[in-house]
């Protein structure tokens, strides 16, 4: 696993992974830039989960971003911690681009964000 991840922690002993559980799991995948989640950024448009397997719709801060070849990567290996989830589809879209606006707030990422 990269530095530039947080292990995740993962509740729950469901069979069926649910949204919450994978989003949990996404919080601990970090821009390595930012150091913010892909979550707290607004990264992830999409969560579809069929029969075990997990499709995510994510987008980059930009198409040439560094991480391009290696964060679908990283989004697999956090969400197959997840109990229950049999595979992992992550699917990369620059449509709609991505904006600061995406970005989740809070005391601390202002702070980081100056």
């Amino acid at each position: 696993m990269s530095a530039f991840h947080r292990a995740p922690t993962v509740s729950g002993s469901s069979d069926a992974p649910t949204r919450e559980q994978v989003l949990e799991a996404l919080g601990g995948v970090l821009d390595p830039e930012l150091g913010m989640s892909v979550v707290e950024l607004g990264l992830i448009y999409g969560i579809d989960i069929v029969n075990g397997t997990v499709n995510i719709a994510m987008t980059l801060t930009a198409p040439g971003c560094p991480v391009h070849d290696v964060m679908p990567d990283w989004i697999r290996q956090a969400v197959m911690a997840v109990p229950g989830v049999l595979s992992v589809d992550v699917r990369i879209t620059f449509d709609p681009p991505w904006t600061p606006e995406r970005i989740k707030l809070s005391l601390q990422n202002r702070g980081l964000l100056g």
